[in-house]
């Protein structure tokens, strides 16, 4: 773990301030059924596959095809609309895991800048926020429509860092998954690893690897005390 003080915290959003109430199966159900519909065979695609991957699986049938760019850009459109729109059910009913809202005012108090890299979009992440009632404890939102390459590729990262004017090694990451932890890894940035309810197909292996693990019950306290050994 590097030494130098941290300036800010970038967050992840879903299972790690608000409950995770997206139904990914369902989004996942919808997005095999649009890419049945062109034809994708059904060996080859299941709800145990990340959507992005499953897409990206996919795109090689499109060109077995001989689908244009144009027709594989209206499919990938198609399938996102019908993931926002899971994601939106979940953002209207966002809530707060509790103890969270201690440790965004303790980083609010001591000046810390705070942000958000997430895989949902920037208006669902923001609607969360806004449900949730934290939208002004944040300095920029950091959604998968925002940058190309998402985490834990440390492009999603180094594109928070430039908006706040920060440096990585002066970042602490929160978050609930292993990419989060990954992220943190690849960038030499601290990290924390909140060991929250969420799905099972998660990842967390990389869990082991962060500068500190809290479970739930320790929140907000052994979290805030943690952030203050890191300034």
């Amino acid at each position: 773990m590097n030494k130098k003080p941290i300036k800010a915290i970038v967050w992840d959003l879903d299972g790690t301030l608000i409950h995770f109430k997206i139904n990914s199966i369902k989004a996942r159900r919808n997005a095999i059924k649009i890419l049945r519909n062109y034809r994708v065979p059904k060996k080859e695609l299941s709800i145990d596959i990340p959507i992005l991957e499953a897409f990206k699986n996919s795109k090689q049938f499109f060109i077995e095809f001989g689908y244009s760019p144009e027709k594989i850009k209206k499919i990938s459109e198609e399938v996102n609309k019908a993931i926002i729109e899971v994601e939106h059910e979940a953002a209207i009913k966002a809530t707060l895991i509790e103890g969270i809202a201690e440790v965004l005012e303790f980083a609010h108090k001591r000046n810390l800048k705070q942000a958000i890299f997430t895989y949902n979009t920037h208006i669902n992440a923001k609607t969360s926020l806004r449900t949730a009632g934290i939208t002004h404890y944040f300095d920029v939102i950091a959604g998968r429509d925002d940058i190309k390459k998402l985490k834990p590729h440390p492009d999603h990262l180094r594109y928070v860092c430039e908006i706040i004017n920060v440096q990585l090694d002066e970042i602490v990451i929160i978050g609930d998954t292993g990419r989060d932890i990954e992220a943190a890894l690849l960038t030499n940035s601290k990290s924390i690893a909140l060991n929250t309810k969420i799905p099972s197909f998660i990842k967390r292996e990389a869990f082991e690897k962060a500068d500190k693990i809290i479970q739930p019950d320790e929140l907000p306290h052994e979290l805030i005390k943690t952030l203050e050994d890191f300034m």
